[in-house]
């Protein structure tokens, strides 16, 4: 195999380097990176919190109205995992995060302005659309090509950015409508966007030997940091969308993760809910999510971690168990102590999804062919992510409320660590395999 592709594997398709030597460049691409999965995930996610009651208030829509709508208005995601891969594959993936950021800077700005039914719905779209452009493809693309070998324990710190959002981001737009109003209230997540593009065309690249680096930061002399720049630059993939479709890793990659974040939408979604049903507060339990959110910070790293020493596949198949666990103890809480139990495991658990769903991808294909891959298993996810809230309406409304909605994702815990036990992430290359040991798909 050529040095574009990857280096010696070992069980697991990875590299049990756990060492966190990055390089002074490596990790100006980790934090940046860090900072922009936080303001994606609280533009497309968290942020709903506050942003359905404070338009409901300032237009005079119904809060359910919009959070209904909401729900359509979020495919923009997964319009995005195919079509902006599709971009990283021509322009790279710098252009498309700077383009991305402005894109959804100005539609979040525009949310405070535009008050109709309508009018949210096209605005979050575009807000879901170029915030998964910027964040979830361009971003994590970014981080398969920095670090191909290390990409486990690299987005084990970018995902601490994701778990912080839980924490932060809610609280910081309460505080941003409170100081500037409404209107120019969303204009500072803009101006933040703005920033964040401003950084990336300046400090960033598509490609670490653009900066003179080499990929994970491994001793190159100068000539083979532009020999693999050259290979970088002249490769293509081999894949077509067609060949990718027919490949059954490929789907069950895609099934898989979307069954794990069926579970933590699942669980996450309703958590607040859930412990209001068993006595706390509103206000106590938005507390305890935060406390949670807090706890899964270095539980980011951990899984990051995992996932490199072990390998994504059997690192998945833990998370799922782990979660499996989780869910079981919060359906039979009887105490205090039982519960923080629980939200102990479910706060651990907050990183440990993005990170783990994109390394198994970046193990099964190469540097120069991750982004079309992903390109067609993020969008699969998306799909399966998005039956969360039906399988927990079916459950609720039919078995019994929380133990038999809660149920319903143990099963598909279940489900999830079959399908990656049968995953095969041996690495992938052309029309050729590579020879990887048989423990990597034992």
């Amino acid at each position: 195999m050529t040095t574009q592709s990857r280096t010696s594997p070992v069980p697991g398709g990875t590299l049990a380097d756990t060492r966190n030597s990055f390089g002074a460049r490596g990790w100006s691409i980790i934090g940046i990176q860090g900072l922009l999965i936080w303001l994606a995930a609280g533009a497309q996610v968290h942020g709903l919190n506050i942003i359905v009651p404070t338009l409901s208030g300032h237009f005079g829509i119904e809060a359910p109205t919009l959070l209904y709508w909401a729900t359509p208005a979020s495919w923009g995601g997964v319009v995005a995992a195919y079509v902006v891969a599709k971009m990283v594959e021509a322009r790279g993936a710098k252009f498309n995060i700077i383009l991305s950021l402005v894109a959804c800077g100005t539609a979040f700005g525009l949310l405070g302005t535009w008050g109709t039914v309508p009018g949210f719905v096209i605005l979050f779209f575009a807000v879901n659309f170029f915030g998964t452009g910027f964040g979830y493809v361009g971003g994590l693309a970014l981080i398969a090509t920095w670090f191909p070998q290390k990409k486990n324990l690299a987005l084990g710190w970018v995902t601490m950015g994701q778990t912080m959002s839980t924490a932060l981001f809610v609280p910081a737009l309460a505080w941003s409508f409170a100081t500037f109003g409404v209107q120019k209230g969303f204009w500072v997540v803009t101006g933040t966007m703005l920033l964040m593009a401003l950084v990336v065309w300046r400090f960033v690249k598509n490609t670490p030997e653009e900066m003179g680096c080499s990929p994970d930061n491994v001793p190159m002399s100068a000539q083979e940091i532009a020999a693999s720049r050259a290979e970088q630059a002249a490769y293509v993939s081999p894949f077509s969308t067609r060949r990718l479709l027919a490949m059954k890793d490929v789907w069950l990659i895609g099934i898989g993760s979307g069954g794990i974040y069926i579970v933590l939408v699942g669980v996450l979604s309703q958590l607040v809910p859930r412990m209001m049903e068993m006595g706390y507060s509103q206000g106590q339990a938005i507390a305890n999510l935060s406390i949670a959110a807090f706890i899964g910070v270095p539980g980011a790293y951990i899984w990051g971690w995992l996932g490199q020493r072990f390998g994504s596949r059997k690192a998945l198949m833990g998370y799922a168990a782990w979660w499996m666990v989780a869910v079981i103890v919060n359906m039979v809480q009887t105490n205090a102590v039982v519960l923080w139990i629980s939200l102990v495991m479910i706060g651990l658990s907050f990183g440990g999804a993005t990170n783990l769903t994109t390394s198994i991808v970046a193990d099964k294909f190469s540097r120069g062919s991750f982004v079309k891959a992903f390109g067609l298993i993020q969008p699969i996810q998306g799909v399966v992510r998005t039956t969360a809230y039906a399988i927990l309406a079916f459950g609720l409304t039919h078995l019994g409320g929380y133990v038999g909605a809660y149920g319903l994702l143990v099963a598909i815990a279940v489900v999830n660590i079959v399908i990656f036990w049968v995953v095969d992430t041996t690495p992938v290359e052309g029309d050729t395999v590579t020879e990887t040991p048989a423990a990597a798909v034992a």
